[in-house]
């Protein structure tokens, strides 16, 4: 939940991304004792590991490729800052959406 939470923070405060989506019933959602991360999966890896999925909204006109490359760097440097960069797997980025608002 940690690394979830952590890679969350991270994405929406990225430049260029507007926000979250949880999917259809909830299905890109993590849970963990009564917190819920919408837009966000961590799956546990058989090396100990936890892949990150993250599911945004990037701005309009944002190159998308070059702005998963930054979330996935902040990503890593906010990991090993906290600690946590050994347990920290890959990280798969995809951009459902795109617009200018948070209203979407």
């Amino acid at each position: 939940m940690e690394l979830a939470r952590l890679a969350l923070a991270e994405a929406l405060a990225t430049n260029g991304v507007i926000g979250a989506v949880e999917g259809p019933r909830g299905l890109w959602l993590t849970v963990s004792e009564g917190e819920q991360l919408g837009g966000v999966t961590a799956v546990a890896l058989p090396d100990g590991r936890y892949e990150i999925g993250l599911h945004l909204v990037g701005r309009l006109l944002v190159p998308l490729h070059p702005l998963a490359e930054r979330i996935r760097s902040r990503i890593e440097r906010a990991a090993t800052e906290a600690g946590l960069a050994d347990a920290l797997g890959p990280i798969d980025i995809a951009f459902e959406d795109t617009g200018e608002s948070a209203e979407i």
